[in-house]
This record gives C-alpha cells, sequence and structure tokens, in this order.
C-alpha cells in the first residue's frame, strides 16, 4: 500500500513539483546573468502538467457514475471539499493488479468523484426531509428520507474505499463549508410556491436522477470485471432504484396537496427535462471504453441511451399524475 501511495502522491506532485522546480532554476542567473533556459522549460512542464490533470479531473468529474440526489444549495449543486484523511471509507479492496499507473490514477478519481456525489446526498436527504416536515408530510415520507440518507452514507464509505485503493491516496471526506452559510433566501421570479419547488426538485433530483443512477449502476455492474466493484454497483443500483420510488411518492404528496399551482409546476418540469441530457465528452488519453466498461464506468454513447429511455419514462409517468 506504502508503494501505491507513493505513486499516487507522485502523478498528483508531479505539475507542481516541476513548476516550483522551474521558477529556482529560472532565478538562478550563468555568469553572463542571464536566466537558464532549462528553467522556463520546467516551469512550462508543471504548467502544462497541473492543467491536463485539471482537464482530466473534470472530465472524469461529467462521467456516468452513479450520482443520485443532488445537494443544492443557493441555487448550486454543491459537493465536499477534497481531503485526505480517515473517517469515510470501508475495508473494500477491488483488484488493482496489471492496472498502470495511469489507468489507477483514472479509476481513483473516478470513484474519488462517485464518492463525493454519493457523501452529498446525505444531506440532500436530510434537507428534504426538513422541507417535508415544514409541509406536514406523513411520518412514512420522513423515515424513507432518513433511511435513504443512511443508504447514502454506505455508498460514500465504500467509493471513497474503491477511490483509496486504485489512487493509493487516503481520500475522505471534506467540509462542506456552504452548508453552515446557507440562509433563507425568496425564491427567484417563476419559481413559484413551496409546493411548487417541491415538485421540480422530485421530479428532476428524485424520480429522474435517481432513477438514472440506478440504471447506470446496475449497466455498471453487468459489465464490470472485478467481483468487488460489481457488488458495489449492484447495491447501489436496488438502492437508487427505491431512492427513485421514493421520489415519485413526493410527488403524489405535492400534487394531491398543493394543487393547481403544484400541477402547474409538474408541466413546466416535463417541459425542461430535455436539457438533462448528458453532452458527448472527449477522450481521456491514455484509457478507452473497453477498459472503462471491464471497469463499470459505462461508454458515453450508451449513457446517453439510458438517459433517453429515463427521460421518456420519467415523462409519462409524470404525464399521468398530471
Amino acid at each position: 500500500m506504502l508503494v501505491f501511495f507513493m505513486i499516487g502522491s507522485f502523478i498528483f506532485l508531479l505539475g507542481p513539483g516541476l513548476f516550483v522546480w522551474g521558477i529556482i532554476v529560472m532565478k538562478q542567473r550563468d555568469s553572463a546573468g542571464r536566466s537558464r533556459l532549462p528553467g522556463g522549460l520546467l516551469t512550462l512542464a508543471g504548467a502544462s502538467t497541473m492543467v491536463f490533470l485539471l482537464w482530466v479531473f473534470s472530465e472524469i468529474g461529467k462521467m456516468n457514475f452513479s450520482k443520485g440526489r443532488v445537494l443544492r444549495l443557493q441555487g448550486r449543486a454543491r459537493v465536499a471539499r477534497r481531503a485526505l484523511g480517515d473517517g469515510w471509507a470501508d475495508d473494500a479492496a477491488p483488484e488493482v493488479a496489471g492496472l498502470t499507473p495511469w489507468q489507477r490514477t483514472v479509476l481513483g478519481e473516478a470513484w474519488r468523484h462517485s464518492a463525493s456525489m454519493e457523501h452529498a446526498s446525505v444531506p440532500a436527504f436530510a434537507k428534504l426531509s426538513l422541507k417535508l416536515s415544514s409541509l406536514g408530510a406523513p411520518s412514512e415520507l420522513i423515515e424513507a428520507c432518513h433511511l435513504a440518507a443512511l443508504d447514502e452514507v454506505r455508498h460514500a464509505r465504500r467509493c471513497f474505499a474503491l477511490a483509496r485503493a486504485y489512487s493509493g491516496l487516503p481520500w475522505t471526506a471534506g467540509a462542506i463549508p456552504e452548508l453552515g452559510q446557507e440562509r433563507p433566501q425568496r425564491p427567484e421570479p417563476g419559481e413559484g410556491d413551496a409546493w411548487s419547488r417541491l415538485v421540480r426538485g422530485s421530479l428532476l433530483d428524485g424520480c429522474l436522477a435517481e432513477g438514472m443512477a440506478s440504471r447506470v449502476a446496475a449497466e455498471g455492474a453487468a459489465r464490470v470485471s472485478d467481483p468487488v466493484v460489481r457488488e458495489t454497483l449492484s447495491v447501489i443500483a436496488e438502492d437508487e432504484e427505491r431512492h427513485a420510488e421514493l421520489g415519485w411518492d413526493v410527488l403524489a404528496f405535492a400534487l394531491e396537496r398543493g394543487g393547481g399551482k403544484a400541477k402547474q409546476a409538474l408541466r413546466q418540469a416535463l417541459e425542461a427535462l430535455d436539457a438533462q441530457r448528458t453532452p458527448e465528452l472527449p477522450r481521456i488519453p491514455g484509457v478507452d471504453e473497453d477498459f472503462l466498461a471491464r471497469n463499470g464506468v459505462l461508454p458515453q454513447a450508451e449513457l446517453g441511451r439510458l438517459m433517453e429511455e429515463c427521460i421518456q419514462r420519467t415523462r409519462a409517468r409524470a404525464a399521468a399524475a398530471a
């Protein structure tokens, strides 16, 4: 494990290290008082490496790993800060023999991103519970929210464990400072009342997003070769399907209690479904679609097909309730 940690650390520190080294060399001057050329080249190489890694990690962040319910604060999706340490990982250990350091870096970052999304779903369900309580929801819905949050805790622990195993870095969940900074905000024009906002959130973040997360995890489990990753994705698929059904239950509650404004909000949300489609992403150098599929990451074309199916199923089921 120490060797893996050293490899992972080297990859992440290569860019900053070259950059700083280049600056130091540039400050040293030859006997004629001229800056040394290697310093500029080292600085350029370091900066290029950091930009490349940031681009790759940004693209990995848009991949099709399970996401589920999104934590939205002040109108934006939020996740915990990157952090190293303990507290958010179980003892799962996938097979890493035969993987190159770059392949392990890519898979480690993919699972770290998935872990951060699963972790953010925990307070997202807590917020949903508070919102439902403020609207007088029945105990069954409140209980289901808290059970779903516990599911997400388990998902996050497992995903962080996989991220640590692949990358060799002790990834964990950092802080979400926005949770402590959030203040009640006046709804934007067009958002409607609390019932309307609950309808839109339930349809997009619950019914659609968690339904999609379930389908993606199930398809990934069917293709992955590692038994630990297969078991992880299978559990996530089953849990996210149950969370999607919770979204439908919340939607039914909102339509029953929210009256005409809630039904109008549903019609508007249905019109916004097409905007949820996932754009095609560029290929990540050093890994191909077959490799990713064997490790639980579906090809983007397959992701697009699943999203289209989920949108159509969500549209048909919601239209029947409108």
